[in-house]
């Protein structure tokens, strides 16, 4: 299951972590304590707010909220934590809204935990779903329709940007023409693969860039051959387990003009599972041929994402494929390798046509209302909250804390992201930089106006990279800063039609719903034998097979209905 991006962060790159970064709810804390268990029964104050009138309009006296959402990776000023902050405080103070955390769970954990959830029929006031659990939870009826209240309460800007992707995210909310769930959209790009290469082990080596599938090849074998990764030794290609959620994968696969886990449409127009295409099979062999040669890490069954970034931390590891915002996995990179140059290409391709990326979805995830809460209008009233105070009349003071690069805008819920903002603001980043504008909050959103500060600071002292808020700017300058950023990288596709989109009209079907994760696991497990040399590509053509009687045709038809 995906992460959940509950933040605009990706919309401003700064969320993307959370991507990337984030959670649910996006309330991430490791370095936090989590709130304990609460009864999942709604509870609100006795008296009876006064009817809210307007898209922003305070309760008065406030209304509880109970919550459940995600808790890791996020930290805290001394004296705050996941429970109260001051993100939480300005949702009391200014919206009255006082939230109280039901559960807090690491994202990992997340799904089973709503799964848990609605399986004993109650779930917190608001929760953020995914369009299976969304269906689920239509047919149990245990959440509110809000077809009427966001008609009523969404705000213009809020509307603008739910609707920029031309009612895909709408689409994807509603069932039997009633909307149930406020959209968590994202760019469609946020996870759009590149490839990412230790610039300065290129030029130790003399070598170029990669622009073909054989010049990664080529790279790898050269810094594995070379051990630039030292006594710690050195992978050529980086993977991990998660081979259904790692861009690592995917965007190896896209080199090929194969699209795994990737719904799209083909030549005749009919939207087909990428998965299951004949343009499958060479990059199964070409990696089970790179497994063999041990320019694969021989562990990477049983290594996760997160050990996969360990190694890039570690020095190890110089080569691998990512989405846009790699570098906010990778704090702990630049400051155990202050000198290292960390550069975004474009897909190298495998033959003479250009390797196209993929597209995503813009929504994947969605903020339901609980049967029978008084005030279903406020997950209407808290997007738009999060719309007017961290975009519209941005409020710095609650997205980052610029000298310690504490973030605070992973405390915000029923958050969305712009499906073309962070494109927008990188493209404006770079070319103040190249005219040397320094940073203004008059003139410039908070986003533009924190990453060009931090580039700034971090151009000016790039070896200091121990002190916390240079740290951050290398994040800024990798993801949005350069030439070879991975911001920059994205604009390429786009200017120059490198990309395939969705073939989706909504998130989930019914029989998606069902099937989904069992068909899921049957991949991975194709996948993983054929590249570690356990099955030949005979696996692939089983795996087909049973796809499609498993469920998969039947999934095909519904998503072409």
């Amino acid at each position: 299951m995906n992460k959940r991006l509950g933040i605009r962060g990706m919309a401003g790159l700064l969320a993307m972590i959370f991507i990337l970064l984030t959670a649910c709810s996006n309330g991430n804390g490791n370095s936090a304590p989590a709130s304990s268990e609460s009864p999942a029964s709604s509870s609100t104050p006795t008296a009876e707010p006064t009817l809210a009138d307007g898209p922003l309009t305070k309760f008065d006296p406030a209304i509880e909220v109970r919550i459940g959402r995600t808790g890791d990776g996020l930290k805290f000023e001394p004296g705050q934590d996941i429970d109260k902050n001051l993100v939480s405080d300005f949702y009391e103070s200014e919206l009255g809204v006082k939230i109280i955390n039901d559960w807090v769970v690491n994202w990992d954990q997340y799904d089973s935990k709503v799964n848990v959830s609605i399986s004993s029929g109650s779930i917190p006031d608001l929760i953020q779903v995914t369009g299976s659990q969304l269906k689920t939870l239509v047919e149990a009826d245990m959440i509110e329709d809000l077809t009427d209240v966001f008609a009523k309460y969404v705000s213009e800007e809020t509307k603008k940007v739910m609707t920029e992707d031309g009612g895909f995210a709408i689409n994807a909310a509603t069932i039997d023409g009633k909307m149930y769930g406020i959209p968590n959209t994202i760019p469609g790009y946020g996870k759009s693969s590149m490839i990412w290469v230790r610039q300065d082990w290129l030029d130790q080596l003399g070598l170029q860039p990669p622009k073909t599938v054989e010049d990664v090849v080529k790279i790898a074998a050269a810094f594995k051959e070379n051990n630039l990764g030292g006594n710690q030794g050195t992978y050529g290609l980086g993977l991990s387990k998660d081979l259904m959620k790692g861009q690592h994968l995917f965007g190896f696969f896209n080199s090929y003009h194969a699209y795994p886990g990737q719904w799209y449409l083909d030549a005749s127009g009919k939207t087909v599972y990428g998965s299951i295409q004949p343009e499958m099979r060479e990059p199964l062999l070409k990696l089970a041929e790179l497994y063999k040669a041990g320019l694969i890490d021989k562990e990477f069954a049983v290594k996760d994402d997160a050990k996969m970034q360990e190694s890039i931390i570690a020095g190890k590891l110089g080569l691998f494929y990512g989405e846009f915002a790699m570098a906010w996995y990778l704090r702990d990179f630049i400051v155990n390798n202050p000198e290292a140059v960390l550069n975004a290409y474009p897909l190298p391709s495998a033959d003479e046509a250009p390797a196209k990326a993929f597209l995503g979805p813009t929504a994947n995830t969605f903020w339901v209302v609980k049967k029978g809460f008084k005030h279903p209008e406020v997950v209407v009233k808290l997007a738009n909250f999060w719309q007017e105070h961290w975009f519209t009349n941005p409020k710095i003071e609650y997205s980052t804390n610029q000298e310690t690069g504490i973030a605070y805008y992973p405390y915000a819920i029923v958050t969305f992201s712009s499906v073309m903002g962070a494109i927008v603001e990188s493209n404006n980043v770079r070319a103040s930089i190249e005219a040397n504008i320094q940073p203004d909050d008059k003139t410039m959103t908070a986003n533009e106006f924190g990453y060009l500060r931090g580039i700034y600071k971090y151009k000016a002292d790039p070896l200091n990279t121990k002190d916390p808020e240079i740290a951050t700017g290398w994040i800024y300058h990798t993801t949005v800063g350069t030439p070879n950023s991975g911001a920059e990288i994205l604009s390429h596709y786009l200017e120059n039609d490198l990309t395939i989109g969705t073939g989706l009209k909504a998130s989930s079907t019914p029989t998606m719903a069902e099937k989904w994760a069992t068909l899921t696991k049957m991949e991975e497990v194709m996948i993983t034998k054929i590249v570690m040399g356990e099955a030949g590509i005979d696996e692939f053509d089983k795996f087909v097979q049973d796809w499609n009687k498993q469920g998969g045709e039947k999934i095909t038809q519904e998503v072409n209905e």
